[in-house]
């Protein structure tokens, strides 16, 4: 079944290259087949659709489009993006640079403690103080994702092995199993329970309890699974080296490879209330369809800037890290409301939110905004420091 997805999908590339129009330009000519259309782009819109054109071949041949890395851009309005150098997500986050200090991944257990992983360990973190309250001693420093299962352990990746962590007794427990690299990216629960561990060459599902392996998902689309989301339907989405694709967590079958995402690194993921699927790549968010399994649009106003890290509340605004900045966007027509200020770096690298409260990890410490309130004032919005990684 993979390998007709992936015959499928190559197909799709070979036949079908994206092109990004942004919403006020010219409407496609008669022929063009539209992704799909999308009640909010709208004239004026921040977001771009995606479309792909039956007149391609033509184009091509009289040299009025290029292809760059499975990328389209009209020749005299080229994607600014195009000429960036692209380092892959594996070997971004998991090179131990001397000093880093940076925030990877945020989580509250059940009985409310707020627990932080960094480049430095595991830590507990009192959310009032930002005293350290607890530090967890694993073999390897570099924490580099976490998730809750049901029972209420902390399941921890890092870059030489996982663990599972008792939070109130603190027990450490090292899961012995042969993943398909010791390098964990990903972590996800899905709705039996079982713990889907996304490593930089594969994802294998294990039991909760004694840490058996149940399935192995060796041969993905994109090989790294840099990222993983659960739907509202219990599916789970997942973020490579070159795209994104989902599978049934109940038989580890791929279900679908996105078209027009091919290509693209996918680092963050995040899924809004409405269900809609949210990619951040080096280059842009992109939008994708749950329903129909395709790209439908991009936000303009980031195009360019490498998306680090993604979130989307309950009012269904999404939060975007960067590189330099951390935005919120209306995701009914892709504009940016404003950024946040006073944060300990402009570097955005994990974004966590609980409780009406965005926890913001950057690569010096820990932020929070308080994000439960009527009319939310980007301008004034201050962010507090909670916890100062040092040095």
């Amino acid at each position: 079944m993979l390998r007709n997805l992936r015959q499928k999908h190559n197909q799709a590339i070979r036949s079908q290259s994206p092109i990004a129009n942004a919403i006020n330009s010219e409407s496609p000519s008669q022929g063009d087949h539209l992704i799909s259309s999308h009640h909010s782009l709208d004239n004026g819109s921040g977001l771009a659709k995606i479309c792909a054109s039956k007149k391609l071949n033509r184009l091509i041949k009289i040299g009025l489009v290029a292809l760059v890395a499975n990328s389209l851009f009209l020749a005299g309005r080229p994607d600014p993006t195009s000429a960036l150098p692209v380092q892959s997500a594996t070997s971004r986050s998991l090179i131990h640079e001397q000093g880093d200090r940076r925030i990877s991944t945020v989580l509250h257990d059940h009985a409310g403690r707020l627990w932080v992983g960094t480049w430095r360990g595991l830590v507990q973190v009192d959310p009032h103080s930002g005293q350290v309250v607890s530090v967890i001693n694993l073999p390897n420093e570099i924490i580099t994702a976490m998730t809750l299962d049901h029972y209420g352990n902390i399941w921890v990746g890092t870059g030489a092995g996982l663990y599972q962590v008792n939070p109130s007794s603190r027990q450490i427990k090292n899961v012995a199993i042969k993943l398909p690299s010791n390098r964990v990216l990903s972590l996800e629960i899905d709705r039996a329970g079982y713990v889907w561990v996304g490593t930089e060459n594969g994802i294998t599902r294990i039991g909760p309890h004694n840490a058996e392996i149940y399935a192995r998902m060796l041969d993905i689309p994109g090989t790294s699974a840099n990222t993983m989301q659960i739907d509202h339907h219990g599916h789970i989405w997942v973020g490579t080296l070159d795209g994104i694709f989902k599978f049934n967590p109940g038989t580890a079958e791929i279900m679908a490879v996105v078209p027009y995402v091919a290509g693209q690194i996918v680092q963050s993921m995040t899924i809004d209330p409405a269900g809609k699927i949210w990619a951040g790549t080096p280059r842009n968010v992109i939008l994708v369809n749950p329903n129909t399994n395709e790209a439908i649009a991009r936000i303009n106003d980031v195009t360019g800037e490498d998306i680090l890290a993604l979130a989307s509340d309950k009012n269904g605004e999404l939060w975007i890290g960067t590189q330099n900045r951390l935005h919120r966007t209306n995701t009914y027509n892709g504009k940016i409301d404003g950024s946040i200020q006073d944060l300990p770096s402009s570097r955005i690298s994990s974004l966590y939110i609980s409780d009406r409260k965005l926890w913001i990890g950057t690569h010096a410490g820990l932020a929070r905004i308080d994000i439960n309130v009527e009319e939310f004032d980007m301008e004034n919005n201050r962010a507090s420091l909670v916890y100062a990684v040092a040095d």
